[in-house]
């Protein structure tokens, strides 16, 4: 409501204040007066405020393969073939934390494609994600580790130097960036539960420790290449693909919603999404 002076909002809580001195004995002319000095004081400081709490956003830079990209949850972003959703745990993570985002990654994707181009089975190539890590970077959150240890015959030495070897070129790109390697969620149980999702227990069991394997390679990296290890397993232990629907955060081999088989849904992403963001916030 503003006051006879054009001042309004906390401005008009002046007026009121100059009321109860009036009361008490001011004198009107003296009291208006105040007002106006009291009116320029707030706007003066607010202006100070404002001027020094006006920082430009962080740049967060979100590279990896489709555990990062999120694969068939809605809504899937450009090139469609990297199957890349807005609601996957970067977006959600840079939405709540006031963050401008750069997110080339793409499912699919290897270390390798962090350097040059993936093709992809439609459209343009996606580009080498490493050029959105520029030196105005504040965050980089990395989630590799599953394509890469397959395609190495399912051993974890050579994923290990070659995140080695990443986390190091991270850094010299962007020197103010806290880097935050993510892990992986459980995607299915020891043993499965065939035929709910319809793998052999031992078929299962290759998942199951793969991922334990990938886990162990990203935390031990994480550690002694100066960056943060984002260990989402934990948390996601019983709401793998064979937990009942309304308390899983990843899909099975026929999902129940959109997600790629075997991999998180949006629940699972929001999920890690509350995980990085609790992990920025301690390393503020």
């Amino acid at each position: 409501m503003p006051s006879s002076d054009g001042c309004a909002g906390a401005v008009w809580r002046c007026v009121a204040q100059v009321g109860d001195s009036t009361r008490r004995g001011g004198n009107l002319v003296v009291g208006r007066r105040v007002v106006r000095v009291v009116c320029a004081l707030v706007v003066l400081a607010a202006g100070v405020s404002s001027a020094a709490g006006a920082e430009p956003p962080g740049v967060y830079v979100s590279v990896g393969e489709s555990s990062a990209a999120g694969p068939f949850i809605p809504d899937q972003l450009e090139p469609l073939a990297c199957f890349r959703s807005d609601h996957n745990y970067a977006h959600l993570t840079a939405d709540a934390l006031g963050l401008t985002l750069r997110d080339p990654a793409c499912s699919g994707a290897k270390i390798a494609n962090m350097y040059v181009a993936q093709p992809l089975p439609f459209g343009a190539p996606n580009p080498p994600q490493m050029d959105a890590v520029t030196a105005d970077a504040t965050i980089v959150s990395v989630d590799f580790g599953i394509n890469d240890y397959a395609d190495d015959g399912w051993t974890a030495t050579v994923l290990a130097s070659k995140l080695a070897a990443l986390l190091d070129d991270i850094h010299a790109r962007a020197p103010q960036a806290e880097v935050f390697v993510m892990g992986k969620i459980e995607r299915v149980r020891a043993g499965g539960c065939f035929p709910a999702v319809p793998l052999l227990p031992t078929q299962a069991d290759q998942i199951y420790t793969g991922i334990e394997a990938v886990n162990a390679v990203l935390a031990a990296q994480a550690a002694t290449h100066d960056a943060t290890f984002v260990d989402v397993y934990p948390a996601s232990i019983g709401h793998d693909a064979c937990a009942p629907e309304d308390d899983r955060w990843a899909e099975g081999v026929v999902p129940n919603s959109p997600a790629q088989p075997l991999h998180a849904n949006a629940v699972g992403h929001q999920h890690e999404a509350e995980m990085l963001i609790d992990a920025i916030r301690r390393n503020d």
